[in-house]
């Protein structure tokens, strides 16, 4: 079994991998939001902490906007 947390959060993507249980991130623009951060700065710090793949969604609705989008954000 492998965990991956939903979140935005970066104090409880540390928390759980100071623990040795974090597997990978996934997280949302709405739990972006939360964070009251600029994206990339957010998703940049993250990626540092997850030692795993880490799932990130684009805010687009439609296809060109998507293709746009997801090279950005990884």
């Amino acid at each position: 079994m492998k965990i991956f947390l939903d979140t935005g959060s970066v104090n409880e993507l540390k928390e759980v991998a100071a623990m040795g249980l974090l597997d990978g991130a996934t997280t949302n623009p709405s739990l972006v939001a939360k964070e009251k951060r600029p994206f990339r700065d957010l998703v940049d710090e993250i990626c540092r902490i997850v030692d795993g793949p880490v799932s990130l969604e684009v805010v687009a609705t439609d296809t060109d906007g998507m293709v746009q989008q997801g090279p950005r954000a990884g």
